[in-house]
């Protein structure tokens, strides 16, 4: 029943959006926004090995924690597939995700964060003394 609720709240929103933008930039500007916005959901598809190597480098770095990449990419792959579908609401919500600035408000919790004087690879801190003992055979 929750699912229906958001089902219908979302065909309200997107046919008031539809109607505003149609009103605004006219029939054939909100077709021809709905063709680019597929292209660009089909470029960002089919060039999502790029994105998925540098979040590759930055887990590697440990500047982002494991959580926190696979949402940001699963957020970034289905900013895409909503920026395919066709509609204003799908297409904004598709461009949020793949500025990560709705998708990171979610993973935000998950991202690894380092004390002020800690860098990513000093994980053991600093070391101030260190005393060696020789046993005599």
């Amino acid at each position: 029943m929750p699912l229906a609720i958001f089902g219908l709240i979302y065909l309200f929103l997107e046919v008031l959006i539809s109607y505003e933008m149609i009103g605004f930039i006219g029939v054939f500007g909100f077709v021809l926004e709905i063709v680019l916005s597929a292209f660009l959901g089909f470029f960002i598809l089919v060039n999502f090995r790029l994105f998925l190597a540098d979040a590759l480098v930055r887990v590697r770095e440990r500047d982002l924690s494991y959580e926190a990449f696979v949402g940001l990419n699963v957020f970034r792959i289905l900013g895409a597939f909503l920026l395919i579908m066709p509609g204003s609401l799908t297409d904004i919500l598709g461009i949020l995700m793949q500025f990560s600035a709705l998708g990171f408000l979610f993973v935000k919790p998950f991202v690894k964060k380092n004390p002020p004087n800690e860098s990513p690879n000093d994980s053991y801190g600093e070391i101030i003394d260190v005393e060696v003992i020789e046993k005599d055979k």
